[in-house]
Protein backbone atom coordinates (compact mmCIF):
# COMPACT_ATOMS: atom_id res chain seq x y z
CA UNK A 1 0.00 0.00 0.00
CA UNK A 2 3.07 2.46 0.97
CA UNK A 3 4.50 1.56 -2.51
CA UNK A 4 0.87 2.59 -4.30
CA UNK A 5 1.17 6.23 -2.41
CA UNK A 6 4.49 6.74 -3.45
CA UNK A 7 3.69 6.35 -7.03
CA UNK A 8 0.39 8.58 -6.91
CA UNK A 9 2.99 11.28 -5.38
CA UNK A 10 5.22 11.10 -7.97
CA UNK A 11 2.58 10.88 -10.74
CA UNK A 12 0.78 13.81 -8.75
CA UNK A 13 4.44 15.92 -8.92
CA UNK A 14 4.87 14.79 -12.48
CA UNK A 15 1.63 16.23 -13.44
CA UNK A 16 2.12 19.14 -11.56
CA UNK A 17 5.76 19.94 -13.47
CA UNK A 18 4.22 18.65 -16.95
CA UNK A 19 1.36 21.78 -16.53
CA UNK A 20 3.73 23.94 -15.18
CA UNK A 21 5.87 25.73 -18.18
CA UNK A 22 9.63 24.73 -16.52
CA UNK A 23 11.26 27.45 -18.72
CA UNK A 24 8.89 30.23 -17.38
CA UNK A 25 11.12 32.57 -15.15
CA UNK A 26 9.65 36.25 -14.17
CA UNK A 27 11.61 38.83 -15.75
CA UNK A 28 12.53 41.32 -12.77
CA UNK A 29 13.93 44.82 -14.51
CA UNK A 30 16.26 46.30 -12.79
CA UNK A 31 15.63 50.29 -11.51
CA UNK A 32 17.61 51.30 -14.98
CA UNK A 33 15.92 49.34 -17.47
CA UNK A 34 12.27 50.70 -15.47
CA UNK A 35 13.53 54.35 -15.48
CA UNK A 36 14.36 53.86 -19.53
CA UNK A 37 11.08 52.47 -20.07
CA UNK A 38 9.35 55.04 -18.05
CA UNK A 39 11.09 57.83 -20.14
CA UNK A 40 10.15 56.11 -23.48
CA UNK A 41 5.95 56.01 -21.96
CA UNK A 42 6.50 59.60 -20.97
CA UNK A 43 8.20 60.81 -24.57
CA UNK A 44 5.63 58.77 -26.33
CA UNK A 45 2.75 60.61 -24.30
CA UNK A 46 4.37 63.67 -25.28
CA UNK A 47 4.60 62.76 -28.46
CA UNK A 48 0.84 62.05 -28.75
CA UNK A 49 -0.38 65.24 -27.40
CA UNK A 50 2.05 67.15 -30.17
CA UNK A 51 0.09 65.06 -32.79
CA UNK A 52 -3.07 65.98 -31.52
CA UNK A 53 -2.43 69.36 -31.33
CA UNK A 54 -0.99 68.92 -35.25
CA UNK A 55 -3.33 66.84 -37.01
CA UNK A 56 -1.37 67.48 -40.44
CA UNK A 57 2.11 66.98 -39.15
CA UNK A 58 4.22 64.06 -41.09
CA UNK A 59 7.60 63.49 -40.02
CA UNK A 60 10.08 63.55 -36.44
CA UNK A 61 9.11 66.36 -34.52
CA UNK A 62 12.30 68.05 -33.09
CA UNK A 63 12.92 68.38 -30.01
CA UNK A 64 12.17 71.44 -28.88
CA UNK A 65 8.52 71.45 -30.71
CA UNK A 66 8.32 68.65 -28.48
CA UNK A 67 9.27 70.78 -25.59
CA UNK A 68 6.57 72.25 -24.08
CA UNK A 69 4.54 68.72 -23.92
CA UNK A 70 6.64 66.95 -22.21
CA UNK A 71 6.01 66.41 -18.28
CA UNK A 72 8.84 68.43 -16.16
CA UNK A 73 11.54 66.28 -15.48
CA UNK A 74 11.47 64.35 -18.84
CA UNK A 75 14.05 64.66 -21.26
CA UNK A 76 14.21 63.18 -24.81
CA UNK A 77 17.62 61.16 -24.26
CA UNK A 78 18.00 58.92 -27.10
CA UNK A 79 14.74 58.92 -28.35
CA UNK A 80 13.37 59.32 -31.94
CA UNK A 81 10.28 59.69 -33.55
CA UNK A 82 8.24 59.57 -36.36
CA UNK A 83 4.19 61.04 -37.06
CA UNK A 84 2.48 60.31 -39.82
CA UNK A 85 -1.71 60.79 -40.30
CA UNK A 86 -3.97 57.66 -40.52
CA UNK A 87 -5.19 57.32 -44.26
CA UNK A 88 -8.13 55.88 -43.63
CA UNK A 89 -9.25 57.35 -40.41
CA UNK A 90 -9.06 60.82 -38.44
CA UNK A 91 -5.62 60.57 -36.20
CA UNK A 92 -1.92 60.03 -36.67
CA UNK A 93 0.23 57.19 -35.79
CA UNK A 94 2.87 57.63 -33.69
CA UNK A 95 6.38 55.89 -33.23
CA UNK A 96 8.91 56.34 -30.94
CA UNK A 97 12.24 54.47 -31.38
CA UNK A 98 16.26 54.78 -30.48
CA UNK A 99 19.18 53.36 -32.10
CA UNK A 100 20.91 52.76 -29.35
CA UNK A 101 21.60 49.17 -29.00
CA UNK A 102 21.55 49.49 -24.99
CA UNK A 103 18.01 50.78 -24.33
CA UNK A 104 16.91 47.09 -25.73
CA UNK A 105 17.71 45.96 -21.63
CA UNK A 106 14.28 47.99 -20.74
CA UNK A 107 12.23 45.66 -23.09
CA UNK A 108 10.73 44.23 -20.24
CA UNK A 109 9.56 47.36 -18.95
CA UNK A 110 8.44 48.48 -22.10
CA UNK A 111 6.57 45.54 -22.58
CA UNK A 112 4.78 45.38 -18.42
CA UNK A 113 4.05 49.04 -18.98
CA UNK A 114 2.31 48.89 -22.77
CA UNK A 115 0.36 45.69 -20.98
CA UNK A 116 1.68 43.34 -23.64
CA UNK A 117 0.02 45.71 -26.60
CA UNK A 118 0.91 44.80 -30.32
CA UNK A 119 2.50 48.18 -30.79
CA UNK A 120 5.16 48.11 -28.26
CA UNK A 121 8.07 45.67 -28.80
CA UNK A 122 11.33 44.99 -30.78
CA UNK A 123 12.57 45.79 -33.70
CA UNK A 124 12.40 43.46 -36.28
CA UNK A 125 13.31 43.81 -40.00
CA UNK A 126 10.97 46.76 -40.38
CA UNK A 127 8.37 45.55 -38.04
CA UNK A 128 7.48 45.29 -34.54
CA UNK A 129 7.73 41.99 -32.73
CA UNK A 130 5.87 41.52 -28.99
CA UNK A 131 5.39 38.09 -26.98
CA UNK A 132 1.90 37.22 -28.36
CA UNK A 133 1.16 38.94 -30.49
CA UNK A 134 1.52 39.39 -34.56
CA UNK A 135 4.03 41.26 -36.56
CA UNK A 136 3.31 45.01 -36.67
CA UNK A 137 4.43 47.01 -39.73
CA UNK A 138 6.57 50.30 -39.03
CA UNK A 139 5.56 53.12 -41.23
CA UNK A 140 7.69 52.63 -44.53
CA UNK A 141 9.29 55.79 -44.10
CA UNK A 142 11.36 54.76 -41.34
CA UNK A 143 11.14 50.96 -41.25
CA UNK A 144 14.69 50.61 -42.92
CA UNK A 145 16.26 53.05 -40.23
CA UNK A 146 15.07 51.26 -37.29
CA UNK A 147 17.99 48.77 -35.97
CA UNK A 148 16.47 45.33 -35.43
CA UNK A 149 16.83 44.58 -31.34
CA UNK A 150 15.82 47.95 -30.50
CA UNK A 151 12.95 49.41 -28.82
CA UNK A 152 9.55 50.15 -30.62
CA UNK A 153 6.43 51.89 -29.45
CA UNK A 154 3.75 53.06 -31.49
CA UNK A 155 0.36 54.51 -30.50
CA UNK A 156 -2.65 55.73 -31.89
CA UNK A 157 -3.36 59.16 -31.47
CA UNK A 158 -6.98 60.83 -31.99
CA UNK A 159 -9.76 62.16 -30.36
CA UNK A 160 -12.94 59.92 -30.01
Amino acid sequence: MTALWMVFAIACITGVYALVDANYMQATPTMVNVTTAQSMSAYRQALVAYALANPTFVGAVSAAALQPYLSAGTTSGSWLNYVVPNTSSAGSLVVVYTTSASAAAALTGIEQLSGGSALAGVALNGTVLSPGNPAVPLPTAIAAVVPNGTPVWMAQAYQP
